[in-house]
């Protein structure tokens, strides 16, 4: 059980400073606990993807090795996931534009 908790939130502690590093650091609670909850959302689904996927590991248990392997990889995840997300953020934006198409009588 600590061996599951340490695997899935441990890397999101790191993930969120560097938001604080890129970002400068929040001040506000709220937004800090949404930056944490989003990183631990998609630092560990892409953890789990890579596992499950690409290692073919499809049934794992947090035993001991598993579990520093899994840090190690979801803490690479963790450094990128920000880094990727502020590029992201520069250099697309999405605008959406709404007519109306009705014709008067």
């Amino acid at each position: 059980m600590m061996n599951q908790l340490i695997g899935l939130l441990l890397p999101s502690i790191v993930s969120l400073r560097i938001y604080d590093k890129i970002y400068g650091e929040e001040k506000c609670i709220r937004t800090r606990i949404e930056r944490y909850l989003k990183s631990v959302l998609f630092v560990n689904l892409l953890s789990y993807i890579i596992t499950i996927y690409i290692f073919r590991v499809p049934n794992f248990i947090f035993t001991n090795q598993f579990t520093t392997k899994y840090v190690i990889l979801s803490i690479a995840i963790a450094i990128i996931f920000p880094l990727v997300e502020k590029i992201l953020k520069d250099n697309i934006k999405v605008g959406i534009k709404v007519e109306k198409n009705e014709k008067k009588d």
